[in-house]
């Protein structure tokens, strides 16, 4: 419940507070033993100091996330750096290397088959880097495979809506009207009562 409720703190732009329940996440999850939650939460504060701008500190959790993952039996957790380090790159705006260690991290996630899995949550920024660096077409095709998802949207019910509101702003950009209107359109039908002052 820290875990999540985190991340409503988070995407609502209360950073300090997002920490807080990070913290208590890690806490729980060292207590019980639950070894990869523990490195996934880590994760997950890593990519917050970078949002609140502690760029070093992230990167001093980063290496110490790396480590831990070269001791795991389970390599495929070290997608969680890798999204780690591209946040961290995206963040300073070095978009080619945020693209490659994203990629690296969306390589490395399961086939959607639980109502846990974080596939929107790995996409959309690897989606969001293209779109800064100017490959509109490559971010598009990202934001359409977060629009597709099924079981890996699930948790993630915000990155999924916003991902056709990101379409139709790159519609509208590359000329599509049409194709604009009907993802925009797309986005406030799942939106309406989400913010409905907005």
């Amino acid at each position: 419940s820290h875990f999540y409720m985190g991340y409503l703190y988070w995407k609502s732009g209360y950073i300090e507070s997002s920490l807080e329940e990070a913290d208590k996440a890690i806490n729980s999850y060292i207590e019980h033993d639950f070894h990869s939650n523990y490195r996934r939460s880590l994760g997950r504060k890593g990519i917050l100091l970078v949002e609140k701008g502690a760029i070093d500190e992230a990167q001093r959790l980063a290496a110490e996330l790396n480590d831990l993952f070269q001791k795991s039996m389970n390599k495929k957790d070290t997608r969680y750096y890798y999204l780690l380090m591209g946040y961290i790159s995206l963040k300073r705006k070095n978009f080619t290397e945020a693209i490659d260690l994203f990629q690296k991290g969306k390589s490395l996630l399961p086939f959607e088959n639980d109502i846990n899995d974080e596939h929107a949550f790995f996409l959309e920024p690897l989606a969001l880097a293209y779109y800064n660096a100017g490959n509109l077409e490559k971010s598009r095709a990202e934001y359409e495979r977060i629009s597709l998802l099924t079981l890996g949207r699930l948790l993630y019910g915000d990155i999924y809506a916003k991902s056709f509101f990101m379409l139709g702003k790159i519609h509208e950009e590359l000329g599509n009207t049409t194709q604009a209107i009907e993802h925009y359109e797309k986005f406030l039908d799942l939106w309406k009562d989400a913010d409905p002052g907005i």
